[in-house]
């Protein structure tokens, strides 16, 4: 059952302002219905609108519910995710919302260090199913350079490599330290740590449905809004806000 954060289907305004519903799902610090402004990435996308005076109302789904329903049109858009050619049949992409470095998380009392991925030979890595971690690291995985251990949960793979099961995990920093604040007591936290070499950057998206009357508005909008938070700071401020814990419930 969704939580539907909005108003009637088909509604277009609240006291004069336009309304753009979009789909929303829980990936903290940058998306959740607990936290702060719904998470770091909506309020970024929040306020974008807003400096167009556009209010946005979200609705909560399981992830692949959120995109099917604004696929179809019945919400105007979703956030927030990478691009790839079967979605850019259905949505309009607009400029990066967040761009996120992924990285290796492991034990503290693993000395590990890694250039190339050679590098990486005889290490066990810990991924969650139905995440795409990048070009370089899949080719990694096909070369059999790294095993791999998958587990359906990134709570679960950091169980793991807490318990030497795994090696390495692969997360973004933000949200991985997010999970470990949330879910780990400080003494199971402070045996981890992440090497800071990226594996890859990648750029989030909001996108918006082409079903939606006025993609190509709404798309103008929040680019123009974007825009104008990078310009003051303000973007750069909530993603410092991310590191501090300020949007946690």
């Amino acid at each position: 059952m969704s939580v539907i954060l909005a108003l009637a289907i088909g509604t277009q305004r609240i006291w004069g302002q336009e309304v753009i519903r979009i789909t929303n799902g829980e990936w903290p610090p940058f998306m959740s219905q607990t936290y702060k402004y719904y998470g770091a990435g909506s309020h970024i996308v929040t306020e974008a609108f807003a400096q167009e005076n556009i209010t946005v109302k979200y609705g909560f789904y399981p992830w692949k519910r959120a995109m099917k329903e604004a696929r179809e049109g019945t919400w105007d858009a979703t956030l927030l995710w990478g691009k790839n050619e079967e979605r850019e049949k259905y949505f309009l992409y607009s400029d990066p919302v967040l761009t996120l470095r992924t990285v290796f998380f492991h034990r503290k009392d693993m000395p590990f260090n890694w250039q190339k991925w050679k590098d990486l030979s005889g290490y066990k890595l810990g991924v969650t199913r139905g995440y795409y971690y990048g070009e370089g690291l899949t080719k990694a995985i096909e070369e059999n350079i790294l095993r791999i251990d998958v587990a359906n949960s990134d709570v679960i793979n950091f169980h793991k490599l807490l318990a030497g099961r795994i090696q390495l995990f692969v997360i973004e920093p933000e949200v991985g330290y997010e999970i470990l604040s949330e879910n780990f007591p400080h003494t199971s936290r402070d045996l981890l740590t992440n090497h800071p070499r990226p594996i890859r950057e990648a750029d989030w998206f909001l996108l918006i449905s082409k079903k939606s009357p006025k993609a190509a508005y709404w798309l103008e909008k929040f680019n123009k809004g974007l825009k104008k938070m990078v310009a003051s700071g303000r973007h750069d401020q909530i993603m410092e806000d991310v590191l501090l814990g300020k949007y946690r419930p």
